[in-house]
């Protein structure tokens, strides 16, 4: 009860504790305030803006809690970041602004939350599951591809993204979601990185710590068997027999959160994956599962835990098949070929931190080989398995290795080795086979093939070198620019076959791209960028776009190319015009595509006063 004066203002602070197990949404708040009047009681009632109410990793008594403020500044507030890519000999990083205070972007972490299928079928029951982060991260993984719900990104591994925009050409999640939440509709195309970089700003936009992870050598195990079974045929190509691949990297995410739900000593950071590649309880969906499940092969622990640790820890064995389609014998067994230098950003720097050890023992201990055996045991097993036994394993060592410069626009050379580790002398046909290789190892243009019939004494080594022509590969590339180089060594006098694989990367040149603008931007004061880029390449490029992004500076702006750009040509762009409306220090991140030279990039820091 206030009493005061005709016309008097009085202020009333007013604290609301809000328990961390409330669910996570929107909620309106509404004043009434009755006054006694000479005429009575009168009551009037004000709505004011919602309240949203979401995860607070700074609460002890919240699932999200971290502890760690250096660790909170990384994974809640820093609103950019790097995703890795590439190959494990040879990491590549991407400028990434994940946005997650961006206007608008918080009501659609909330709007993917109530268009997924469970919510609309019941929406009571999801309301109340809102306060577990494990809920809501995964149903954000369902919600961030557009397989099942209707969701954000449209998944496309096929080099053609005529009616959209090329996966690698984006370097941020803001513009992705808001026109998606604009349209209604799928933005294309993405593939994991893209699926992870908008995972993560929706995760830290509920307040749920969230970091992008980048698994080398990552094996997509569609058996479950904990195996990824590659065949090669009777020509040295390697057959489509299962659906098991490994991808050269694979990019998904982990967020940071209690697991009340499950047996003590599985809290903290938890796998969840948006991109779609197997169904879980019927929907393209992943996680969360525990990293420390994970570590150990506790496959029966956490959620798709089985799937998560077959992209880590999984055995690559090779298999010969006979013109028939026949499986006729088991080639070899690699235990340490999958789940490489696993990767994240590390915390307050640009620097690449290694996360390996908290995914998988050693490779060759007794930890590493009692995890995959446990998990093994609770994997389904192929029938074919148990028929074949190697025969003379490693009596051919074949070695696959660049010999020296891959720079796209040059000739590549590729070194292929061949080792007679026996007594005998040999007589081998040595095959070789190169073709384009997309992200998910789907191989698209079939580039070479070089087969030679060579004699290798006991103990002595043959040595083959391949040149490529940039004729030859240019035109083929996609997407990452990776040729896979496929081997096979088959000896006359014992009909065995010996095979390995070899991911070329071709690089892009360094430096061919620079963003032009000044140092210091004015906020609320529009401001000009334009783009240098000079063709590294012996032939012209064509339909060149740029795009630039930048935190508190733009969420997304391109330019065109008005013409082609000759071989060693430099062009420079028209200028766009941005309108900063955020302070401080911030970085701005430009992207080039042509249809002859794509994925390049570039990232210049400023200041906005």
């Amino acid at each position: 009860m206030l009493a005061g004066q005709d016309d008097a203002t009085q202020k009333i602070s007013v604290d609301l504790k809000i328990p961390p197990k409330n669910k996570k949404k929107s909620y309106k708040l509404t004043v009434e305030v009755t006054s006694e009047l000479e005429t009575g009681m009168k009551t009037e009632r004000t709505t004011k803006p919602d309240i949203i109410v979401i995860f607070n990793p700074f609460s002890p008594t919240d699932n999200c809690y971290m502890e760690n403020s250096a660790d909170r500044d990384e994974y809640v507030l820093n609103d950019t970041g790097k995703i890795y890519f590439g190959q494990w000999y040879r990491i590549g990083g991407k400028d990434w602004l994940f946005g997650q205070f961006e206007e608008g972007i918080l009501d659609i972490a909330l709007k993917l939350l109530r268009k997924d299928s469970r919510a609309i079928k019941n929406p009571e029951k999801s309301l109340k599951k809102r306060a577990s982060p494990a809920y809501c991260s995964r149903v954000l993984s369902a919600m961030v591809n557009c397989n099942d719900d209707d969701g954000i990104i449209w998944g496309n591994w096929s080099g053609d993204y005529a009616d959209g925009k090329s996966p690698t050409s984006w370097s941020g999640s803001v513009q992705i979601m808001k026109q998606w939440n604009e349209t209604n509709e799928a933005v294309k195309y993405g593939q994991c990185w893209v699926f992870s970089g908008v995972l993560t700003t929706a995760l830290r936009a509920l307040g749920i710590p969230a970091r992008s992870i980048t698994n080398y050598r990552s094996a997509h195990d569609t058996e479950y068997n904990m195996t990824i079974d590659k065949f090669i045929g009777e020509d040295g190509e390697e057959t489509n027999f299962t659906s098991d691949s490994i991808w050269n990297f694979h990019v998904w995410n982990e967020g940071w959160f209690r697991r009340p739900d499950l047996p003590k000593g599985y809290d903290g950071w938890q796998a969840v994956d948006a991109t779609p590649q197997e169904e879980s309880s019927g929907i393209m969906q992943c996680g969360p599962a525990p990293v420390k499940a994970v570590q150990k092969g506790e496959i029966y622990i956490g959620t798709d835990t089985n799937f998560l640790f077959g992209e880590v820890n999984a055995d690559v064995v090779w298999w010969s098949v006979d013109a028939g389609g026949e499986v006729t014998g088991m080639l070899k067994r690699d235990k340490r070929d999958v789940g490489k230098r696993i990767s994240t950003k590390a915390v307050g720097s640009d620097e690449r931190e290694d996360v390996t050890k908290y995914y998988k023992f050693e490779e060759d201990t007794p930890e590493e080989r009692t995890a995959f055996e446990r998990a093994y045991a609770h994997g389904r097993k192929a029938d074919y398995h148990d028929k074949f036994v190697i025969k003379e394993e490693g009596a051919m060592q074949i070695d696959i290795t660049t010999g020296g410069d891959t720079m796209n626009g040059k000739p590549i050379s590729v070194k292929i080795v061949v080792n007679n580790t026996t007594k005998e002398n040999r007589d081998v046909i040595v095959t070789t086979v190169m073709h384009t290789l997309l992200n998910n190892e789907n191989r698209c243009a079939f580039i070479k093939r070089d087969k030679r019939e060579v004699a290798i004494a006991a103990g002595q080594a043959n040595e083959q070198d391949i040149v490529l022509a940039f004729g030859e590969y240019g035109h083929r590339l996609v997407d990452e620019n990776v040729i896979r180089v496929t081997t096979t060594a088959r000896v006359k006098q014992t009909n065995n076959l010996y095979v390995d694989t070899f991911d070329l990367q071709v690089d892009s040149p360094p430096g061919v791209l620079t963003i032009e603008c000044a140092d210091t931007f004015l906020r609320r004061e529009y401001s000009e960028i334009s783009f240098t880029i000079t063709n590294p390449l012996p032939i012209t490029l064509t339909d060149g776009v740029f795009t630039i992004v930048g935190s508190g500076v733009t969420n997304g702006k391109t330019v065109k190319a008005n013409g082609p750009i000759g071989p060693g040509e430099t062009f420079k762009s028209q200028p766009v015009e941005v309108y900063p409306y955020r302070s401080g220090r911030t970085y701005l991140y430009a992207d080039f595509d042509a249809t002859e030279f794509k994925n390049v990039k570039a990232a210049k820091a400023i200041r906005v006063e």
